[in-house]
């Protein structure tokens, strides 16, 4: 037997008209709490992804986009174009980057796709995700970098496996002087100081306790893991 699809309405009854702002606030923000609160404790419940059409938590982006939101029984929901390849088209740059990646004249930069995949994740609600993808973009950079010095330096594969298999924490805490530091190649950049510092500070933190205490990360916290690793990648490339 064919399963039905769901559909989740949320009707509030007021004494006074709430103002643009505050309506939207409900229906994008405190909506998709309750929205992905049913959601978090159904798969809690059947462990299950599919019920026709995929099951997964939603994010701003899909209220914005997707929702139904009335006052009155009017639409007031806005609507613009979205980021896409024909209202933003890719600069000269990045379309050079395209083709380079496209073609294999340049390997596909995967702490980038992790991080495309942490802001998904962070979009469509799955904040724990979210950080956990942040980091690993994170690490891949750092690791690939230090470990790419230290060849170059003329460090054997045998000598270099030690600091790969390090964790991200243990990897950022290497004093500055050491040529296991990414500290040792960027510490004149600018910029790179206060963001080597937050990443350490915060977000490898954060990381282990997603990772290893199951602690279900909040909105803000993985949109500021986002940010990390999004200037942390600007400055260390």
């Amino acid at each position: 037997m064919a399963k039905e699809r769901t559909t989740v309405a949320i009707k509030v009854q007021t004494a006074s008209t709430f103002s643009k702002d505050h309506v939207g606030t409900f229906a994008i923000v405190n909506c998709l709490e309750i929205l992905n609160r049913i959601i978090a404790s159904y798969q809690a419940t059947t462990m299950e992804f599919s019920n026709a059409g995929f099951i997964f938590p939603l994010g701003i982006s899909d209220m914005q986009l997707f929702a139904e939101i009335r006052v009155n029984g009017k639409d007031i929901r806005d609507r613009w174009p979205s980021h896409n390849i024909y209202t933003f088209p890719l600069s000269a740059d990045e379309a050079k980057g395209f083709k380079r990646y496209l073609t294999g004249e340049e390997a596909l930069p995967l702490s980038r796709l992790f991080l495309t995949n942490a802001t998904l994740s962070l979009n469509r609600g799955q904040y724990p995700l979210a950080v956990l993808q942040a980091a690993t973009a994170v690490e891949l950079k750092v690791t690939q970098i230090v470990s790419g010095k230290l060849r170059a330096a003329g460090w054997s594969d045998q000598a270099v496996e030690p600091y790969e298999r390090m964790t991200l924490g243990q990897k950022l805490q290497i004093p500055q002087t050491d040529p296991r530091s990414l500290e040792t190649y960027f510490r004149s950049v600018s910029g790179f100081i206060d963001m080597y510092k937050w990443v350490r500070d915060d977000l490898a933190p954060l990381r282990n306790r997603v990772a290893h205490r199951g602690y279900l990360a909040s909105l803000e916290e993985a949109k500021s893991a986002v940010e990390m690793a999004h200037g942390f990648l600007k400055i260390v490339t």
